[in-house]
């Protein structure tokens, strides 16, 4: 009521300025338009939060789906590393026979 009271004395009070010749009053606005600029710009605001926990959930969902390829990536290497391995191994053996060939025919 206070609040109400001292809102409705405020609004109602003029202050001339001589030198400009103008009410202060006119240039005030009134708590409803205060009232829908806040509420304006706090819309905005939650909106702008809103937009970035969206973004914010991309970029896990991308970060997943990134880590999962370089995973896939990582197995896949070793899978080649692992058969390239394996070739050198059979290829040592097959250098080997050739060698052991070679000097049984050239005795």
């Amino acid at each position: 009521m206070l609040k109400g009271l001292l809102f409705e004395i405020f609004r109602r009070a003029t202050i001339r300025y001589p030198r400009y010749g103008r009410k202060e009053a006119d240039d005030m606005k009134s708590y409803e338009e205060l009232a829908r600029e806040q509420k304006t710009r706090e819309s905005s605001f939650l909106s702008d939060v809103g937009d970035l926990t969206d973004f914010e959930a991309d970029l896990g969902q991308r970060r997943d789906e990134i880590l999962f390829k370089i995973t896939t990536e990582m197995e896949d290497t070793k899978n080649a590393l692992d058969q390239v391995e394996q070739l050198a191994q059979r290829l040592r053996r097959y250098l080997d026979r050739l060698r052991n060939i070679y000097q049984t025919l050239s005795k």
